[in-house]
């Protein structure tokens, strides 16, 4: 049973092409946007092993595992219920079998990264656990997190290992991610480990640049990127932090960066915090709701035509030098935001 319904949506007139529009300003897919996703879950549902893993490199690593399961999600799937339910449970059930007894959730190839790998696929159990409250869940997330929590180093950051180590905003913005989502799914989360955090993603603000616009950089003192700036802005507003300055800062230099086609690093990414920045920002008013209405139309129409239309890889998306079920499940969640299925995506 469904603990959280999505929202209703209305429609309202923005230009183009995989957007309705309402007069008060939410949005929904069009048919063409509905019909990529669903090709894109098909091509999912199509590479998944009957483990939950999945075919293909890097398929059997658990956050890989997490970005298919996620997307089914996204469109309204949960564990046994809706066309891809039986996908998610399994799917589940893989980053839930992964579990190590240090709480770590980590399965698959060793490619530098567990700590992202570990994020996402908690962030996954917390979705999961928050609209099914399946109990076997339950404790595995609270490991998981735990594992996180204490993990985190004196700066309020993390790095790609699961030990007290040297930080970057990459890895603390999705273990930032995982501890929201296990929190407003009812785990237990120390608050003090949060404000560290976001102390942490603070420090990696970056200077004004000549047109007076702030952004975030990889590691305190470094300069800005496109998709860290994505990146430190989305994580700062789901914490509650809506600076209407820094807000404004950031999202006129993603913007900006679009503009220069400084985007086309770590596309897809950059562009799966950008999305959820713009969508987010919408919260603070018709103002910054312009954002979203300007951002998601462009957005959406670049990744609907990367979408492979035939062949062994049809349905799927491969951008970046990411891998099909990776870019694939990210593109989901991207073009899946007016679905406001997740809790961690809604406003």
């Amino acid at each position: 049973m469904r603990f959280l319904l999505p929202l209703l949506t209305v429609v309202l007139c923005v230009p183009p092409h995989c957007l309705a529009a309402s007069n008060v300003g939410e949005v929904e897919l069009t048919r063409e946007g509905k019909a990529s996703i669903q090709m894109a879950l098909q091509y999912l549902a199509a590479r998944q092993r009957a483990d939950g893993s999945f075919s293909g490199n890097m398929g059997q690593t658990t956050g890989i595992v997490a970005a298919g399961v996620l997307a089914w999600m996204v469109a309204g799937n949960l564990p046994g219920e809706g066309p891809y339910g039986k996908h998610v449970a399994k799917g589940v059930d893989y980053l839930l079998n992964s579990a190590q007894p240090s709480g770590l959730l980590f399965k698959g190839r060793e490619d530098g990264h567990v700590m992202y790998h570990h994020g996402l696929a908690t962030m996954c159990l917390a979705e999961a656990w928050g609209q099914t409250r399946d109990k076997r869940i339950h404790d595995k997330l609270k490991n998981a997190i735990e594992l996180i929590v204490r993990t985190q180093n004196e700066k309020g950051g993390w790095r790609y290992q699961p030990r007290v180590m040297d930080d970057d905003l990459s890895v603390t913005v999705i273990a930032l991610l995982a501890l929201r989502a296990a929190k407003d799914a009812g785990i237990a989360v120390p608050k003090e480990t949060i404000d560290r955090a976001v102390a942490y993603v603070e420090s990696c603000r970056s200077e004004k640049d000549n047109q007076g616009l702030s952004g975030f950089a990889y590691q305190p003192h470094g300069g800005k990127k496109w998709s860290t700036t994505a990146a430190g802005v989305m994580s700062l507003m789901l914490c509650g932090n809506y600076k209407a300055k820094d807000v404004k800062d950031g999202l006129e230099y993603l913007v900006k960066a679009r503009e220069h086609k400084e985007d086309k690093e770590w596309f897809v990414y950059g562009h799966y915090y950008a999305a959820q920045a713009m969508y987010q920002a919408g919260a603070q008013g018709e103002k910054f709701h312009q954002y979203w209405l300007k951002w998601y139309p462009g957005i959406s129409q670049d990744i609907i035509k990367s979408q492979k239309g035939s062949g062994q890889e049809h349905g799927g998306f491969k951008l970046d030098e990411g891998y099909g079920v990776w870019s694939t499940g990210m593109c989901v969640l991207i073009l899946g935001i007016p679905y406001r299925y997740l809790p961690i995506y809604q406003r």
